[in-house]
C-alpha cells in the first residue's frame, strides 16, 4: 500500500471511530470505484460530525498544496469553512481533541 493510501486509510479509521462522517474525493478511491474525476484542487476529505464541518488535504511527507488547492482553501477559509492539511493520523487527533 502507498504511503498516501495508507494515511488515508489511517485517518478515515480515526475520525470514524470517534463518531465523524467521513467522504473521500481522492482519484485512487473513486477511479477504483468506477467514479469520475474530480475537479482540480477538491480536498481529499470532507469530514463532517458533532456540530463541525472540514474540508481535508492530506500530504505525505515534504508535498505541497497545488496551485488549485491553495486557491480552493482560501476560498473556502473566506467563507467560514474549515479547512486543513494534515500529513499524520496525529494531525487528524489533535483536531478531534480541540473541539
Amino acid at each position: 500500500m502507498k504511503p498516501e493510501a495508507r494515511l488515508s486509510r489511517d485517518v478515515r479509521r480515526a475520525l470514524h471511530m470517534c463518531g465523524y462522517s467521513v467522504w473521500s474525493t481522492e482519484q485512487g478511491i473513486r477511479m477504483g470505484r468506477g467514479g469520475a474525476r474530480t475537479t482540480p484542487g477538491i480536498p481529499d476529505l470532507i469530514v463532517i460530525g458533532k456540530g463541525r464541518f472540514a474540508f481535508v488535504e492530506l500530504k505525505v511527507g515534504a508535498r505541497r498544496l497545488t496551485n488549485a488547492q491553495q486557491v480552493f482553501q482560501q476560498i473556502a477559509r473566506e467563507n467560514g469553512v474549515e479547512c486543513h492539511v494534515w500529513r499524520s493520523v496525529d494531525d487528524a487527533v489533535a483536531w478531534i481533541a480541540a473541539r
